[in-house]
This record gives C-alpha cells, sequence and structure tokens, in this order.
C-alpha cells in the first residue's frame, strides 16, 4: 500500500487532527452532528475501541475525544478509519456514485469508453471477499459488479490492483486523503463522498476494446503518413531530375566566377531539390553579394536566416518542401538521403566552404563570414579584370 497525505482537511485550530465520526453500539458510524454533547453520545472510537466523548462547544470545532486521555487526542489513525467507514456506509446507503470518465489518449488521439456520470446500482456488498482480495465495496447491479476503493491514508497498492485486472472486473478509485470536515455539513461530506471527491478508474474491461481502436487508428495513421512520405520522395526526386535539366545561369554565378571562386558554387547538397534553381545558381547568389561588400572594404555575414530570406524573395525555394513538419522532414531523410531542408542545404554548403577555407564561421552558429585571403584573391581579381578592361 501506497502512503498518501494525512486528511489536512480534519484539523483543528490548534494544530491537532479531530475525529468527527464515532462508531454506535450497532456498527454503524455516526457524525458529530448526528449525536449529543459528552458520553451520552454513546459512541466508541472506530479504530481502537476506546468510549468517545462528544465535545460540541463554542470555543473549537464540534468533534470526538477519547474518554480517559488526557487531551483526548485521537488514535493514530482513528481519523482515517472512522472516515474509511463512513463513506462505505454512505454508499451503501444512497446506492449511487459519480462514475469518472473512462478514456485513453495517445498524443492528441482521445478514445472515450464512458462519459462521467452519476451510476445507480441495485446493492452493496461491504468488504467481502473476492478472489484474492476484500474490496471496500462491491456494488452490483443486475449481473455486473463494479468494485469501488475509497483512499484515505493508502491508495490501492499494486498487488491489490493486479487481483483486481485478474478478476477482470470495473473498479474505481475514490481518494478521500484531502476531505475537510470545517464549514461542511454532513450532508455536504455526504456529497463529496459520492460525486465530488477525485476519483479514477483502477481497471476496466472495456479499456481493451479503446486500446485496441487506439492502435487501429496508429496504424491508419502510419499508413497515411507513409504513403505521404513516399508521395513526397518522388516529388523531390523529380525535383532534382528537372533541375538537371536547366542550362541557363544566373548573373551571379558570372560574377562568382570572373572573382576565381567557382570552386565555391560547384557543389550538390542534400536539400538541393528544395529550391527551383539549380545549385549553382542560388549558392552563387548567396555569396557573390558578400564578395561584393568585402572587396569593397566592408564585412557582412552570410547567415541561414539573412540567405533564406534573399532565395524566398526571389521566389526560388520549392513552396512543396518549404513548409513541411519535422516529422515529414526527419522520415524524408531516413528514407531519401538526397533530402535535407532549405535551411540544411546552406548550413550544409557553408560546412564544405568552411573545410576549404573560403567562409569561417562565426562563434554561435549559423554565421560565416568570408576568408580574408579569399577577399583579396576577390579584389585582386577584379582589379586585374579592371586592368585589362582598361
Amino acid at each position: 500500500m501506497t502512503s498518501r497525505s494525512p486528511l489536512s482537511g480534519f484539523i483543528c485550530r490548534d494544530g491537532r487532527r479531530s475525529l468527527v465520526f464515532g462508531e454506535r453500539a450497532d456498527g454503524s458510524i455516526a457524525h458529530i452532528s448526528e449525536v449529543p454533547s459528552g458520553l451520552v453520545c454513546a459512541c466508541n472510537c472506530p479504530e481502537c475501541g476506546t468510549p468517545l466523548v462528544a465535545r460540541k462547544g463554542d470555543q473549537t470545532e464540534h468533534h470526538f475525544g477519547h474518554h480517559g486521555s488526557a487531551d483526548g487526542r485521537p488514535c493514530a489513525t482513528g481519523p482515517e478509519t472512522a472516515l474509511h467507514k463512513f463513506a462505505k456506509e454512505v454508499l451503501a446507503r444512497n446506492l449511487q456514485i459519480f462514475l469518472p470518465t473512462l478514456e485513453l489518449t495517445d498524443a492528441d488521439d482521445r478514445w472515450i469508453g464512458f462519459e462521467g456520470r452519476k451510476y445507480s446500482f441495485d446493492s452493496a456488498v461491504l468488504e467481502n471477499r473476492m478472489g484474492g482480495i476484500v474490496p471496500d465495496v462491491i456494488a452490483r447491479k443486475a449481473h455486473r459488479d463494479l468494485i469501488i476503493e475509497f483512499a484515505v491514508n493508502h491508495e490501492c497498492g499494486p498487488e491489490k490492483i493486479a487481483h483486481i485486472k485478474e478478476l477482470d472486473l470495473s473498479a474505481i478509485e475514490i481518494d478521500l486523503s484531502m476531505l475537510t470536515h470545517e464549514a461542511h455539513s454532513l450532508g455536504r461530506l455526504e456529497t463529496a463522498i459520492l460525486y465530488e471527491a477525485p476519483r479514477k478508474w483502477l481497471h476496466n474491461p472495456r479499456l481493451r476494446e479503446g486500446e485496441a481502436e487506439l492502435e487501429a487508428r496508429r496504424r491508419k495513421r502510419a499508413n497515411a503518413f507513409s504513403r505521404k512520405i513516399a508521395a513526397m520522395s518522388r516529388s523531390y526526386d523529380a525535383a532534382l531530375n528537372d533541375l538537371r535539366l536547366v542550362h541557363n545561369e544566373c548573373l551571379a554565378v558570372r560574377r562568382i566566377q570572373a572573382d576565381s571562386l567557382e570552386r565555391a558554387i560547384g557543389h550538390d547538397v542534400p536539400g538541393s531539390g528544395c529550391f527551383t534553381v539549380p545549385p549553382r545558381d542560388w549558392l552563387a547568389t548567396i555569396l557573390a553579394d558578400v564578395v561584393d561588400m568585402v572587396v569593397s572594404g566592408r564585412q557582412s555575414p552570410i547567415t541561414v536566416k539573412g540567405a533564406l530570406w534573399k532565395l524566398r524573395e526571389r521566389r526560388w525555394i520549392n513552396r512543396r518542401f518549404s513548409n513541411i513538419s519535422e516529422a515529414e522532414a526527419t522520415q524524408l531523410r531516413s528514407t531519401n538521403p538526397k533530402f535535407g531542408l532549405p535551411e540544411e542545404a546552406i548550413r550544409s554548403w557553408a560546412a564544405i566552404l568552411s573545410r576549404l577555407s573560403i567562409l569561417v564561421p562565426i562563434i554561435g552558429g549559423d554565421r560565416w563570414i568570408l576568408h580574408p585571403m579569399v577577399g583579396t584573391e576577390a579584389y585582386w581579381a577584379r582589379s586585374a579584370s579592371q586592368g585589362r578592361g582598361q
């Protein structure tokens, strides 16, 4: 059994836990509001059997005290035992309870086998052995049994839950550990026990139906996802093939060639199919403006964000692959090694140029500057070109 929080609601102003239920001679449980003051209450402690004194003065909350003890404190587990017995009596007397919603969740998917509502039954059997366990209450309706457990100081342990599952019976647990008697009438306590206190399913045979349903939905989603990824992979390969048929080059390619930097743009990186122009075009476009600035005496880094903005502005990013989910991208990478997101293509290209000492990565990531020697090389190439032009 697992220990729970103490009955924090059953604490008097002086910090002591109070006993608000006593046991009558016939074994039934009496609330402090139902008995007269003093020993004439004729109640004993439900836990240890000590005669109780009903203390119903004006200075403290009404409660039972142990007769003969110096301070009237209840025994260690008296309040828990009393509340536990009272809850079972309330259930047997009312033959109604609120059952929580029976549901299973799988990520954003949800299966509901039973919407939470009030449930009436025909009879209630208290603490009757069933198989290898003694349930607190067995609620019976027609030929169906529902096990009801009350958690006061201990919640239902794994061994008992395992027995319940072996019996394959529906079972719920109602958490009474935080019930309060202060400012609550007997009727309010009963209402809380029957309908309001937190409750959960320990087992329900219909859960197998829910698990099967969620598994069927998972398979259906997985199959649909696989078909979608296969179609995207085919589209990506088709886009790559289309780019191989394009022979026109943009002006930026010629500028890079004139700067003797053609070695910087001849790279087919994973993700090239995400663009509507061949790699040489979009790589040269990213690099050419940076070279221009360096040659003019200014330093401007290449950033993934800035490069993407520049390419989107030219409408050079294939919309088919620019807004896919991370799950789709991950699956595409695993099934098609040629695939990468546009930003990944830019990073791959920049990494290659860093190894070739054309770019220098800046600490912080996703930023690179032109290597000083490359800037000098471009400067002299342009100077020589201008000299020949003169």
